[in-house]
């Protein structure tokens, strides 16, 4: 336990994950964390396999880790257990996290732990939606099963899809949120998440989160309170590197835009990239 809560930007797992994880790789039935459970013969199963358990688990973690998450943005730690219950049943190859040829399932499992996270999935009572997942992975051994997930799993009010409502509510998620990372991962699937990136505000927040300063731009009194309510959240939200966020800092988004890239190619990957509609007006007046 001391040991994975180390890997990265460093985790906060405990004994019970650790030890949950124990039931589920080892496929006994009853998952249900209680004493019965750990009885001499499911103990004895346990320590005979407990090196690859663990090395199952510290290729989950070191995994998470190369996705960018840390003990802030990792909110639900039982999110391990399947993709740690995936690599133990393939043999855990070598050089999991790095090697060109994992690279697709790499990012299959990133979209189930980032979905996972966003919806909540292993909320509430986490056995009864990590016994199904279990039995899906175990028939698919070949190859994440991200869309056998999806298709297939049946928990009430526990699924991989998201309806209109849904993606409507993930619009009011804020800056620094429990899921405002994730949420952001998933708009950005090529980052290289092992460097460090912050959650920039595309219009600064210095400049729009007082009455005063937007008056001073010359904002309509009755557009203020729109600025005031909408800029903290996801739509006026990206990820940039910690450096070019430092730079930004309070610079107008427009002037720092034309600043940045002169170029009109490069301006127009920078907006591609960064969902920034083109052939509108970038200006404070048009947040």
């Amino acid at each position: 336990m001391d040991e994975i809560n180390e890997y990265g930007d460093t985790f906060d797992f405990n004994k019970d994950l650790v030890l949950k994880t124990c039931l589920v790789l080892c496929d006994f039935p009853d998952i249900a964390f209680k004493v019965d459970n750990f009885n001499a013969s499911n103990m004895r199963k346990i320590e005979e396999e407990w090196d690859n358990i663990a090395n199952a688990i510290r290729t989950t973690v070191e995994l998470l880790a190369s996705f960018g998450f840390n003990y802030k943005t990792l909110t639900a730690n039982y999110v391990v257990i399947p993709v740690a219950y995936y690599l133990y049943k393939k043999g855990i190859p070598k050089n999991y996290v790095e090697s060109s040829a994992y690279r697709n399932e790499r990012d299959q499992i990133k979209k189930f732990v980032l979905i996972s996270l966003i919806k909540q999935i292993f909320g509430g009572q986490p056995d009864s939606v990590l016994r199904p997942i279990r039995e899906i992975i175990k028939g698919s051994p070949d190859a994440f099963p991200l869309d056998s997930i999806k298709a297939d799993l049946r928990v009430s009010n526990k699924n991989y899809k998201f309806d209109e409502e849904e993606i409507g509510d993930l619009l009011y998620t804020k800056y620094g949120g429990k899921y405002a990372f994730s949420l952001l991962s998933l708009l950005y699937p090529s980052l290289d998440y092992r460097n460090t990136f912050h959650q920039d505000h595309i219009f600064p927040r210095s400049l729009i989160s007082s009455k005063t300063k937007l008056r001073k731009k010359g904002i309509p009194e009755d557009k203020i309170q729109f600025y005031l309510d909408n800029y903290d959240y996801i739509g006026n939200l990206q990820l940039l590197e910690g450096v070019p966020n430092q730079e930004k800092s309070d610079a107008e988004f427009e002037k720092w835009l034309s600043k940045e890239y002169p170029q009109p190619q490069d301006k127009a990957d920078y907006m591609k990239k960064h969902y920034i509609p083109d052939g509108v007006s970038l200006t404070l007046d048009n947040f």
